[in-house]
């Protein structure tokens, strides 16, 4: 039977049974919501939003796996970050140099330009120079033009790695499967930059420098795992979508308590996303590096590389807040029910104001952007559709609960008794701060006054006591016969 009926009084006779020999059966309504009446449907909603959250927290770190391996713009920013990075451009400058010393007979080179009497020093020349072209290095990595080269470089593999395109160019091949950064450009460049003859760059073969970012037998399970993380990516956030929609729909009676439970599913969500981020990069760094003083260039590079995920998080947290302060602005809550009155007199008397403000609001807090996807056009519609429908419910419920509360109403009085009370208290602190000025400004007219006219006997005695002090000085050795005197013709001047 549905609400519908069970708010209706009805009769019905006994079959088999005149009406006239049995009263009327009269069926009263419970006045239960199916929240109340269904124990299986909030066991259910609690249920949907624990799920939820948990998927969140999967779509989150799939989302940002398929953004960091697979868009080429996220992975040439994060290798730009990289290549800035003090610690990794220290590496990187160690392994160009460890690179030019492999494919180039520095001794030798060395040798062939010393005196003959010098050339037996040419290895103790070659070590002693290991470092003063590794300190050039990483100056060369300074400068714009290399890093520059760097991040083509990473660019044209990662677009190599998505399209995995057959065959290659200057910066990146994929011989036999094999997907490479040629960084042999950069060591050519450093080379130069460090002022090593054109001769010995010249010997620098054209594999040196070659990074291999996938071998041929691993690429057809990467491509695999590449398609199943932009299907998991999709549908895990779908779901979570999906799951905290329907969690709202089911809590009939409830909708704004269990708005509630979904923003602090998803600020729970965003924090856990925070909290894995730092114990997986401390697990990251101690499995692949065991080696310590590479780690913090290692841990760096987590650091950078994970900076989207931490921004996912936070686009989760923010719009975790929102639902958050949504769901207790239109809850059941004293407070709530308060906060709602204060407001009622403005959103039932002046819509259009209320819309216009709130307006004002969103466009201030997508120019800020305080999170990246409030740049993006899919966020912004729909966080426009959202704050609109929310402003919309919310005049609704204040409608309801306050009819009153308007233009001519009791309401509208308040709020303008409000305002007139706030205005006169804004008066009387000005009026108090005034008094206060002017009574501090009067008091120093009169001091200024009465030092002005000081008796001519008063004058006379403060001169004398400067005099006996600048004796007691005088006769104490503090002053000079020659400051003395020079003080004292100051005082008798003054006092003239």
């Amino acid at each position: 039977m549905s609400s519908d009926s069970e708010a209706k009084t009805t009769e019905q006779p006994a079959i088999g049974k005149a009406s006239s020999d049995e009263a009327p059966t009269v069926v009263k309504p419970s006045g239960e919501t199916p929240w109340q009446r269904s124990r299986g449907r909030r066991i259910s909603v609690h249920l949907l939003v624990v799920l939820a959250t948990l998927l969140t927290i999967l779509a989150v770190f799939a989302n940002w796996t398929r953004q960091q391996l697979l868009d080429t713009n996220q992975w040439t920013k994060a290798s730009s970050e990289l290549i800035a990075n003090p610690v990794i451009r220290d590496q990187v400058a160690l392994y160009l140099v460890d690179q030019l010393y492999t494919n180039v007979d520095v001794p030798a080179q060395i040798k062939s330009v010393l005196p003959k009497d010098l050339q037996p020093l040419a290895p103790v020349a070659a070590a002693g120079a290991r470092d003063l072209i590794t300190q050039a290095a990483n100056a060369a990595l300074e400068q714009p033009a290399v890093q520059s080269v760097w991040t083509d470089a990473n660019k044209l593999a990662h677009e190599q790695f998505v399209q995995v395109i057959d065959g290659g160019n200057s910066y990146v091949t994929t011989t036999n499967g094999d997907i490479t950064i040629n960084l042999g450009l950069i060591l050519n460049k450093v080379a130069a930059n460090v002022g090593l003859p054109s001769n010995i760059v010249a010997k620098i073969p054209p594999g040196a420098g070659q990074v291999t970012v996938v071998q041929s037998n691993d690429l057809k399970q990467i491509q695999q795992a590449a398609k199943a993380l932009k299907t998991s990516s999709i549908v895990l956030s779908v779901l979570a979508f999906l799951f905290f929609v329907l969690a709202v729909a089911l809590a009939a009676g409830r909708r704004a308590n269990t708005l509630v439970e979904v923003g602090a599913g998803l600020i729970v969500a965003g924090l856990a996303v925070v909290l894995l981020r730092g114990a997986a990069g401390d697990a990251i760094v101690s499995a692949l590096v065991t080696d310590v003083s590479l780690q913090p260039a290692v841990n760096a590079a987590w650091n950078i590389e994970s900076t989207l995920l931490e921004q996912l998080a936070t686009q989760v947290i923010v719009v975790g807040v929102m639902l958050l302060i949504a769901g207790l602005l239109g809850g059941p809550a004293k407070a709530s029910q308060k906060v709602r009155g204060w407001l009622a007199p403005v959103l039932n008397a002046y819509p259009e104001a209320s819309y216009a403000g709130v307006a004002l609001l969103v466009l201030l807090f997508l120019i800020w952007a305080p999170i990246p996807a409030a740049s993006r056009a899919s966020f912004i519609i729909i966080f426009i559709v959202l704050v609109f429908l929310g402003l919309y419910m919310l005049r609704r419920e204040t409608l309801r609960e306050f009819p009153s509360a308007g233009a001519g109403g009791g309401g509208g009085d308040a709020l303008r008794s409000g305002t007139a009370k706030i205005g006169a208290a804004f008066s009387r602190a000005g009026a108090a701060v005034k008094t206060t000025t002017a009574k501090a400004a009067h008091d120093v007219k009169e001091r200024t006054a009465s030092h002005k006219t000081m008796p001519a006997g008063d004058a006379e005695s403060q001169r004398m006591a400067k005099l006996e002090r600048l004796v007691a000085l005088r006769d104490g050795g503090a002053l000079t016969d020659e400051e003395f005197a020079a003080e004292k013709a100051k005082v008798l001047a003054s006092e003239a």
